[in-house]
This record gives C-alpha cells, structure tokens and sequence, in this order.
C-alpha cells in the first residue's frame, strides 16, 4: 500500500500541478514547478492517507482523498504565490525586502517537507492492520 499511494499522489500531483500552473499561469510561490510539485504531492500522500478513507475503490485502494487533498493543496498554494505585474518603481525596494524574507521561507518549507514525510511514512508504522 505504500507503494501505492505514494505512486497514486505523485501522479495526481503531477497532473493537478500542470493544470494549475497552465490555468493560473504561475510556478507556485518558489517560482520553480519542480517544487511546487513535491510540496503538492508530499501534502496529498501524507494528508490521504490520513484522511478517513471514502470514495471508490481500485484494487483495493481508496484514491479520492489524496486526489482531494493535492488539489485543495494547490489552490492554497497558487493563493499564496507572487503575481506577474508591470514594473514600477517602487517593486524594485520591495524586491529587496522580499529577498531577505526568502531565506526565512526556504526553511519554512523544509521543516515542513521533513514533517510531511514523518507524517506520511507515520501512518504506516502506527495504524493497525486489519485482517
């Protein structure tokens, strides 16, 4: 099952990234699609597998939460992320506070991929096994 849900949420991932990306015509807040991908697929395996299961079956497999949480998690993440715009004067002083605060993001996010995989690989190693 590990296997397979982490296979499931990438390729979800991938799709609802493209199709995101292409309708909001954006990156993601860290402008590369590389790592709004892995942050989109690492939030929809360890949050649907957490979820409780619902929706149909494959292979005895339930897919519809970690579809659900990967595009609820690219909306929120496209909300979050810089806009195209003209260039005015006054971006170019915001543009050197916002390099300053990037850094502080950049660790932000990897605190926050670590506990997505503890969280993912969690729920294999603590939920009881049935039957």
């Amino acid at each position: 099952m590990f296997v397979a849900d982490l296979v499931v949420a990438m390729i979800s991932a991938f799709i609802i990234v493209l199709i995101v990306s292409m309708a909001f015509e954006t990156k993601g807040p860290w402008g590369s699609l590389f790592w709004f991908f892995l942050v989109v697929s690492l939030f929809a395996w360890s949050g649907g597998v957490w979820i409780v299961p619902f929706g149909p079956h494959w292979r005895g497999m339930v897919w519809f939460p970690i579809i659900l949480m990967g595009f609820l998690v690219s909306l929120l993440l496209v909300s979050a992320s810089p806009r195209r715009s003209r260039k005015r004067p006054e971006d170019e002083q915001k543009a050197a506070t916002y390099n300053q605060s990037f850094v502080a993001i950049d660790v932000v996010v990897w605190v926050v991929i670590v506990c997505l995989i503890v969280m993912g690989i969690g729920h294999y190693a603590w939920t009881p096994r049935l039957g």
